[in-house]
């Protein structure tokens, strides 16, 4: 048993903790936006709660974090590197669960942990929440392509989502899409946050990542930060950036982050001539992000994907705004030329907004202080959030079982 597994149990034993189970169908080594989410969580949450994470086996791997995990049974997705559980088929962690001290099930994923823990929760009469990450609609629209084979699997998530005491959303248009999928229960809105913290001086991490990046002072710098995946549509950003050059501006733009487009956009840097100005760096330490994020003037981030997009809020703690698509869900919150510039789906629009940010210094100064104090959230006060409302919903729980053994 591991130190942090047994302070967990020993914290069980203070009634003033509230004992959050929280649970994902992939988890940690491997990271993408839902993961660093629960991740980050994890390490947030007030001293009143006493959290435990759930996540599949991975391979060859041995946690150490800060935090208790316990891990069922998975098996490793073929050429790649995902671990993905089958915790139903785990008869030891089902017994374990079935007799843990918990007191509200958190899920983070609508799969397999999320049929098992269900039923567990309505047999332990224990509360069930979740919160709506991802646009399985889109995912399953590019699997299965008819409306008439994606649409039945999208009712079947509806319906999952309907067996929680409550679901939780990072913006009110992530809302609008959980209840495009049928749900029709409580839903509240709890933002997502950062764990970067706004930097006291500004001008020494700028200097920092013009020796890192070997930058010139004088240039306009760009970045995208995130999972290089086709998704994210760094392409995209590319075609645009190609006619912001072959249109007479000079810039540099940082890709940072790993996936499996990396290569392809190496491939398409080289092919459109921008190996002189585009800078593809894989992986990036906090330090590292940070520099790039306040040396940027804008995060070109035109993904339609994304429910939320953390690094929105990531790059806002450094005065940094983004460029989104309009109606996007990233761009949800975000007011055009106030604290964040909003673009056509269009390559020509995304190009002509680059060229405004350039030739506007001033302007672009008021909507990276607009997004700074608008937009910055940390993950603090997002775990703040949701520990109210698990306090809210373990007392409406009760009630509800009091008022049923009353009625019998």
């Amino acid at each position: 048993m591991s130190d942090a597994v047994a302070l967990f149990e020993a914290e069980a034993e203070d009634n003033r903790k509230i004992r959050i189970l929280a649970a994902m169908d992939i988890y940690l080594p491997m990271m993408d936006g839902v993961v660093n989410c629960m991740h980050k969580l994890m390490l947030s949450y007030p001293s009143e709660v006493s959290a435990i994470a759930v996540g599949p086996k991975a391979k060859n791997h041995v946690d150490d974090y800060p935090y208790p995990i316990r891990r069922y049974r998975s098996f490793r997705v073929p050429f790649t590197k995902v671990d993905f559980g089958f915790p139903s088929h785990d008869k030891a962690f089902v017994n374990e669960l079935m007799h843990m001290d918990i007191d509200l099930i958190h899920i983070h994923s609508p799969f397999g942990i999320c049929k098992l823990l269900t039923k567990i929760a309505k047999k332990r009469n224990i509360p069930i929440v979740a919160t709506f990450h991802t646009n399985y609609r889109y995912v399953f629209k590019r699997i299965l392509l008819l409306k008439c084979f994606y649409e039945p699997y999208i009712r079947t998530l509806g319906k999952r989502y309907g067996r929680m005491d409550k679901v939780f959303a990072g913006t009110e248009a992530t809302e609008a899409q959980l209840r495009s999928f049928g749900y029709k229960g409580d839903c509240v809105i709890v933002p997502f946050g950062t764990s970067f913290i706004p930097p006291d001086d500004y001008l020494i991490l700028r200097e920092k990542a013009d020796a890192r990046f070997d930058l010139k002072p004088e240039e306009h710098v760009f970045c995208f930060v995130g999972r290089t995946v086709r998704s994210k549509r760094v392409q995209f950003t590319l075609d645009a950036l190609k006619k912001v050059r072959d249109r007479g501006y000079h810039f540099r733009f940082i890709v940072g982050g790993t996936g499996n487009y990396l290569n392809a956009i190496k491939r398409k840097v080289k092919r459109l001539k921008l190996e002189d100005c585009v800078t593809v760096t894989g992986y990036l330490s906090e330090e590292e992000l940070s520099m790039v994020y306040c040396r940027s003037e804008l995060l070109l981030f035109p993904s339609i994907l994304d429910n939320f997009a953390l690094v929105k809020v990531e790059a806002a703690a450094f005065n940094t705004p983004g460029l989104f698509l309009r109606k996007s869900n990233t761009a949800f919150g975000t007011t055009d030329m106030h604290n964040a510039i909003l673009s056509e789906n269009t390559v020509e629009d995304f190009a002509d907004k680059i060229i405004w940010a350039i030739e506007h210094p001033r302007e672009m100064q008021e909507i990276a202080q607009n997004a700074r104090k608008e937009l910055y959230f940390s993950w603090k006060q997002s775990a703040e959030l949701y520990t109210k409302e698990y306090r809210k919903v373990i007392a409406e729980h009760k009630a509800k079982c009091a008022a049923g053994t009353k009625k019998k």
